[in-house]
């Protein structure tokens, strides 16, 4: 299986992480990757599916992950993301709101709740 997969719906990219990157190197070659597709003019929202995800990233990891959300926060319309858990989606939430961004920013349960939050919720994975 691969460790993530990609898809592009209407103007939004899905991007589920089934494993996560275990160096910083994969990590930023990921994040690269996202960013390149995120930069298509007719992409603007991102739906990261991080449901399938059990394990916890190092440090190292996280900062290219906090690197790339700042990104995606400035140059994206829309983002959700499915959180592994309640506590995640909460806290992610909490952020979200506490930055004055949760119109536009936040974290769901399941698929079908982001997917409502993007207006695609004919979307099949």
């Amino acid at each position: 299986m691969e460790k993530y997969e990609m898809k592009i719906y209407k103007d939004v990219l899905f991007f589920k992480y089934n494993e996560m990157a275990e160096t910083v190197e994969e990590a930023q070659r990921q994040a690269m990757e996202v960013k390149r597709i995120l930069s298509q003019p007719n992409v603007t929202k991102f739906l990261n599916d991080n449901s399938a995800i059990q394990n916890v990233a190092t440090r190292e990891v996280n900062e290219v992950w906090g690197e790339l959300m700042s990104w995606i926060g400035s140059n994206i319309d829309k983002t959700a993301t499915i959180a592994t858990n309640v506590t995640w989606k909460e806290q992610l939430n909490r952020i979200s709101k506490s930055a004055g961004a949760y119109d536009s920013v936040r974290a769901f349960s399941s698929l079908e709740e982001s997917l409502e939050f993007l207006e695609i919720p004919d979307f099949k994975v």
